[in-house]
């Protein structure tokens, strides 16, 4: 059986707002329950925003599979809703106001619905496949008038790049490269508050590498239709990249091929050595 996106969206968007407020009002608090580590957190804030958002969902479409970033996948159908129930865990952790809940709804592995939700300032983004965009119920169009050279460029890369040194090394000549093409490089370590910046035409351009799939699903289908030209590998590379200009896109894809292929040739000789 298939489901009107419509009604996706609209469970997504409960769903995403549900865990929401809770992180919201247990920010306030100020106190982070957890296991910390020196390149991540998890705190006991993820789980309980998670079973929150499961149970909205379990309560609508019982018999859909879930892909949870805490209770891993559970269930199989053509439906599956991934759901990241807190990006940015680390700034939540050390108290900057930067982070969001994720909820995508899966069709036979596409997102064809999903809601992004920012807690402290309630902004609410929701997308349908083929039907558009929208923030707190406004249509999203992307635009900018900024040049990329007078623009900002938001870094997302994955844990699994992060923990690896070579990863890291190449990583860091990418952000290196991309600061000589715009003004600055923002890496927030909340990949869905960038995606909304891109959405709503704030940033010039998003590069991700080896994005981790729990934000990548809604992220990518809000840009998608909110009007970003994408160059869209991840399922090939790891590797995305978004602008409202496509001039952009391909010029910072450039940038991405060649810097990452020339420190992967780098490392390659001086494992050789």
């Amino acid at each position: 059986m298939e489901h009107a996106t419509d009604d996706l969206a609209a469970v997504a968007a409960e769903a995403a707002t549900t865990g929401g407020e809770y992180l919201r009002e247990a920010f306030r608090t100020g106190s982070v329950d957890g296991e910390f580590s020196s390149l991540d957190v998890k705190a006991a804030a993820d789980r309980e925003s998670e079973t929150r958002i499961q149970a909205v969902i379990d309560a609508h479409y019982p018999d859909h599979a879930f892909h949870g970033e805490e209770a891993g996948h559970i269930g199989n159908s053509d439906y599956c809703w991934v759901v990241d129930p807190l990006d940015g865990t680390n700034n939540f952790a050390s108290g900057y106001p930067k982070f969001a809940t994720a909820v995508a709804a899966l069709h036979n592995e596409t997102p064809v619905a999903a809601a992004i939700y920012e807690p402290l300032t309630e902004d609410l983004y929701l997308a349908e496949r083929d039907a558009g965009a929208t923030l707190n119920g406004e249509s999203l169009s992307a635009t900018t008038s900024l040049p990329l050279e007078h623009g900002t460029v938001a870094l997302v890369v994955g844990l699994s790049v992060v923990t690896d040194p070579d990863g890291l090394t190449q990583v860091r000549a990418l952000e290196a490269a991309l600061r000589g093409q715009c003004k600055r490089v923002v890496t927030t370590w909340a990949p869905c508050v960038d995606w909304g910046l891109l959405a709503r035409g704030s940033i010039e351009g998003l590069v991700c590498v080896q994005p981790d799939i729990y934000e990548q699903h809604a992220g990518s289908l809000l840009a998608a239709e909110s009007g970003i030209i994408a160059d869209d590998t991840v399922s090939e590379t790891g590797r995305y990249v978004g602008s409202p200009d496509g001039a952009v896109t391909a010029g910072l894809r450039a940038v991405v091929d060649d810097v990452l292929a020339l420190e992967s040739d780098s490392i390659n000789d001086q494992c050789e050595t």
